[in-house]
């Protein structure tokens, strides 16, 4: 979510499962969307790729939940590892990514001193830092337009007709030029 979707931390603590809705395009193919408000009260639109629906209906099996979004379904997000079914707070998504952070540093200093500037800097990391590196990322093999709506920096209006088709494009664009590169089978 930080890194595909290119989301905020808060964004994601305050979105649920029911956020995720899927619609045939204009070209007759179902895609996935997830539905956040953001900054101002706006609604948009985040392409939802096969490989981030891929890795949530890992998640969700996980989390002993259904394999795909339920309409409605109020579940978080982002499940806390103990306690109630709850948004997880922003301070422990933080306390999770520095931690994976933190631990990828490690391991690259046990590969020699050639990788302290790379393990130095991946300590610096952040979730912010990974909703603007997903920017950067996608902006260097798509067009501009997509990387500003899918970081909510313009509104989107999802009811009108001549938009979906630039919100199929967009939705291909982001499949086709931003992922992780995890295997989706």
């Amino acid at each position: 979510m930080l890194y595909i979707g290119g989301l905020r931390v808060s964004k994601i603590c305050g979105t649920t499962m029911g956020g995720f809705f899927s619609r045939r395009g204009t070209d007759a193919r179902e895609r996935w969307w997830l539905e956040i408000t953001g900054k101002g009260g706006k609604t948009r639109l985040v392409p939802a790729t096969g490989e981030l629906m891929t890795e949530l209906m890992r998640y969700r099996e996980a989390q002993g939940l259904s394999m795909l979004p339920l309409e409605g379904e109020n579940a978080p997000l982002v499940i806390p590892l103990i306690g109630p079914n709850k948004p997880m707070a922003r301070s422990a998504i933080h306390e999770i990514v520095k931690a994976v952070f933190s631990e990828s540093a490690a391991q690259l200093r046990q590969r020699g001193p050639e990788f302290e500037a790379a393990a130095a800097h991946l300590e610096q990391a952040s979730t912010h830092w990974m909703r603007h590196t997903a920017g950067s990322h996608l902006s260097e093999k798509t067009d501009l337009k997509v990387v500003r709506d899918n970081l909510g920096h313009a509104n989107i209006s999802t009811t009108s007709i001549n938009l979906h088709s630039e919100d199929d494009a967009r939705h291909d664009a982001t499949s086709a030029g931003h992922s992780v590169g995890w295997r989706t089978s």
